[in-house]
């Protein structure tokens, strides 16, 4: 008799562990499955983000290689610009072109007013 108590209990041991195995194993796919998405959701935003950027840059350069000059706070701000496309989004160096012409332009001294960053 206490063979068959062992055996049995030995069984619905054996039933318990694989029960919760197989729940963690949902749970974990579950995770890896959202995390997933996640990282898929980051990656489309980031190309986003890249091409916004780089039409934002491309478009700004260009003008400011149109009109001859450029001012000083403006050329600062679109370099950091490109720092953050080029590095942080892992831009391609298609923009280095453009300002390396931006920073052959000769400087203005343009007195702003009321400007908020």
């Amino acid at each position: 008799m206490d063979y068959i108590i062992a055996i049995i209990g030995g069984g619905v041991g054996a039933a318990v562990i694989s029960l919760i195995s197989a729940l963690l194993q949902t749970w974990q796919k579950r995770k890896y499955e959202k995390e997933d998405k996640e990282s898929a959701d980051m990656t489309a935003l980031k190309a986003g983000m890249k091409w916004l950027m780089y039409d934002r840059i491309r478009f700004l350069g260009l003008h400011y290689i149109e009109s001859g000059t450029v001012d000083f706070d403006d050329r600062r701000i679109l370099r950091e610009m490109h720092h953050a496309y080029h590095f942080g989004l892992e831009g391609n160096g298609d923009l280095d072109n453009i300002m390396q012409l931006v920073d052959k332009l000769p400087l203005t001294q343009e007195v702003r007013k009321n400007e908020t960053v």
